[in-house]
């Protein structure tokens, strides 16, 4: 179980809510954290009772990215000089594990925590959220983490390029408009919401959430429609057999 000062885990019916609990550094990630999360996101991928993830964050903002106070300290994010070898594999971890991803944003999801947001599957805005690409106004290039390929995907090619270029955030009410968020909800009603779409997405069969998710991914990779279809065939395939067995 991790420690407390970096996440608190819940587990309930199928579903995981995990919520990042620094709040104090408006939950900034520091290597501990990259380290936890890794393992957690990691030891889902053969979870078989874990059907549903919801990342949330305590107090005042989702996630403000890195830890840039830290620097000096034991606690900072090591791998910057070199590369983002921790982050980057969560990153992976959070898209190859089975379970869809809900991320639940209220206030900052910059940086960093931008890039966890894309990486799940999901995202309600609270109506405080803001995005933040911040990486290009911190002296860096316009983006890491695997955000530029999933904000242009999400928002489009100039939208995202404008917004990773300028380094300019993003509202809750731009966010929907883009397509970057599914829905805006008061911050109070975040956890209600999410709640409400776990409700629904249980209703599915067994396996049918991890196949969907693996398909998903997968049509956004191919190159065409004919290797969209045949691939989603056999994910239907295993699920039509999936289903005679349980009821033979």
């Amino acid at each position: 179980m991790p420690d407390a000062s970096t996440f608190e885990l819940e587990s309930a019916d199928g579903v995981n809510w995990l919520t990042l609990n620094r709040p104090e550094r408006l939950n900034a990630i520091n290597q501990p954290m990259a380290e936890q999360l890794l393992a957690y996101f990691e030891a889902r991928r053969r979870d078989a009772d874990t059907r549903i993830i919801v990342m949330a964050g305590f107090g005042r903002a989702f996630c403000s990215g890195a830890d840039l106070k830290a620097g000096g300290q034991p606690d900072q994010l090591r791998d910057g000089p070199n590369g983002d070898w921790t982050l980057r594999d969560v990153m992976r971890s959070m898209r190859t594990c089975p379970q869809p991803i809900i991320c639940l944003v209220q206030g900052a999801a910059a940086g960093g925590g931008l890039a966890f947001a894309l990486a799940s599957d999901i995202i309600i805005a609270g109506e405080s959220a803001a995005f933040h690409p911040a990486f290009i106004k911190i002296g860096l290039s316009g983006t890491e983490l695997g955000v530029s390929w999933r904000l242009q995907r999400t928002i489009g090619i100039s939208k995202a390029r404008e917004m990773l270029l300028t380094g300019r955030p993003m509202n809750a009410a731009e966010a929907l408009r883009t397509g970057l968020v599914s829905q805006v909800v008061p911050d109070s009603d975040l956890r209600a919401t999410a709640q409400s779409l776990v409700d629904d997405m249980l209703k599915a069969a067994p396996d049918a959430l991890r196949i969907s998710k693996r398909s998903f991914d997968t049509s956004l990779e191919i190159a065409s429609f004919e290797a969209a279809m045949e691939y989603e065939e056999r994910g239907q395939i295993q699920m039509i057999r999936q289903g005679r067995a349980q009821r033979g």
